[in-house]
């Protein structure tokens, strides 16, 4: 398993922890450790959404209140490093 392979990842969407686990085969634990990886490498960035309406993930989500949800997406440096058009 790779960093890029994570950052691919991120590339189809909000990536969550659970979503990387899910996508690559890793414990959640694991999962976190890597977005860590990417977020000091500056290759991923946390979104904060002011509102649930905000949300990338508001389509699919139930929770409505005191969501601890973490999203991350992808940096320009990461769009760069899979050689992805910066956005």
């Amino acid at each position: 398993m790779s960093l890029r392979e994570a950052l691919r990842a991120a590339l189809r969407g909000p990536l969550t922890s659970e979503r990387l686990a899910r996508e690559l085969g890793l414990t959640v634990g694991e999962a976190e450790a890597l977005i860590g990886a990417l977020l000091s490498h500056g290759y991923l960035e946390e979104v904060k959404p002011r509102s649930c309406a905000s949300c990338p993930l508001a389509p699919t989500c139930g929770i409505r209140e005191r969501c601890s949800v973490r999203i991350y997406v992808l940096t320009r440096k990461g769009r760069r490093l899979l050689g992805e058009a910066p956005s």
